[in-house]
């Protein structure tokens, strides 16, 4: 996600992610890793941590969301970091983002035949988001 938005100009104010090798994997590829990165559950992480944007992008765990996993959806112990992110955004408030880029697999439409897109996309509603969902070919011609 970083190396395509800096490509169109955007710069990395905040990082976070639960897992150390993934810490440790970002560290290698960016040398100033240390300056935005927190390493940490989302849902401990505090609003105040976290810097005005005007992009907020989040690329959640899809264990619970694939086909290929065990499809608990978004109340999946993995996959549950999207309600993290939410919160954040709510408590976030007048410093809200006013642009939010999601990315996860094409198992998250149906994730509990949909219920857990649908609650997904309405949270964002509800906070004033208008949300435009779209599945990107991923081959790459």
């Amino acid at each position: 996600m970083r190396m395509g938005l800096e490509r169109e100009g955007w710069t990395i104010a905040f990082a976070n992610d639960i897992a150390a090798d993934k810490y440790e994997m970002y560290s290698e590829n960016f040398p100033d890793t240390k300056t935005h990165f927190v390493l940490g559950d989302i849902h401990q992480l505090s609003v105040d941590s976290i810097p005005t944007v005007a992009l907020a992008t989040a690329s959640f765990p899809c264990n619970d969301l694939s086909l290929a996993g065990m499809r608990k959806g978004l109340a999946g112990k993995e996959s549950s970091a999207y309600w993290g992110f939410v919160r954040i955004l709510d408590e976030m408030d007048k410093r809200r983002p006013p642009i939010v880029l999601l990315e996860n697999v094409a198992g998250f439409l149906t994730s509990h035949e949909g219920r857990d897109f649908q609650s997904a996309l309405l949270a964002l509603n509800r906070l004033g988001y208008a949300v435009d969902p779209m599945i990107i070919d991923e081959e790459i011609t």
